[in-house]
């Protein structure tokens, strides 16, 4: 199959993407643990967002990431997708690789880039500000970060694509996109939901939270921590779990 300019099927897909995004949150929050967590979640944003330090950072993030993203669903997601069906197995392993794949070289950037020296640890830095986040501090980033993190997981796509030789169904895209976004920002959250069946969503949160202590922890990875257990850098600091009170100040 060739690379053709399909922008019908990425634009299906950024459309479905969207709405399963919205129609999710809806749903999720009807569940009376996530609807307590939400709650605990907008207090503290508030305090945060009234902060000069923080206002300006995250009103850029809401309109830089959007657009960041149009723009390659423009411009590159029409050659990777396509309205060709696979079967559900195959969507869910492709799913699978690009998520790990992408996983992978986002661990990477964060270590050796944004935790280097030099301008991108500055750049990394305003993400750091939060030490005990929250759900707004997702957006709690330098333009520059925005910009590196989206395009990372695109190139990926592309990457991914080039590999298997041709474009990729739009319910893979949705998938990819659903999850890829929603754990970036879930890693953020505020929770305080040691049961089951939270268990594991509040366990990645707190270890999330252990990377937010300050610039020299580890925990790297966003969708899993895989590659910081291979690597040597899982790091799970106590000092997070079961912590009370999200931060105010």
């Amino acid at each position: 199959m060739s690379f053709t300019y399909n922008w019908q099927a990425a634009a299906t897909a950024l459309v479905l993407s969207i709405l399963v995004v919205s129609i999710g949150r809806f749903l999720v929050f009807k569940i009376p643990a996530f609807k307590q967590t939400l709650e605990q979640n907008r207090e503290a944003n508030k305090t945060k967002f009234r902060k000069d330090r923080f206002r300006p950072r995250i009103l850029m993030s809401q309109k830089i990431g959007p657009i960041v993203n149009v723009v390659f669903f423009i411009v590159l997601m029409p050659f990777f997708t396509t309205f060709e069906p696979e079967p559900i197995l195959t969507s869910l392993w492709q799913t699978f690789l690009i998520l790990m794949i992408y996983d992978f070289f986002y661990y990477l950037t964060h270590r050796f880039v944004f935790h280097g020296q030099g301008y991108f640890r500055r750049v990394h830095a305003v993400h750091h500000q939060a030490r005990r986040p929250t759900s707004i501090d997702s957006l709690l980033l330098h333009p520059a970060e925005t910009f590196i993190g989206i395009a990372l997981y695109f190139a990926v796509i592309a990457a991914t694509g080039l590999m298997f030789g041709k474009p990729f169904p739009v319910a893979t895209i949705v998938l990819t996109m659903v999850i890829y976004t929603q754990l970036n920002q879930i890693n953020h959250v505020y929770f305080q939901l040691h049961r089951f069946p939270y268990n594991t969503i509040n366990w990645a949160a707190d270890k999330h939270a252990v990377h937010h202590i300050d610039m020299h922890r580890g925990n790297y990875a966003t969708i899993t921590l895989l590659f910081d257990w291979m690597f040597g850098t899982f790091d799970s600091d106590a000092k997070t779990e079961g912590r009370a009170v999200p931060e105010q100040a």
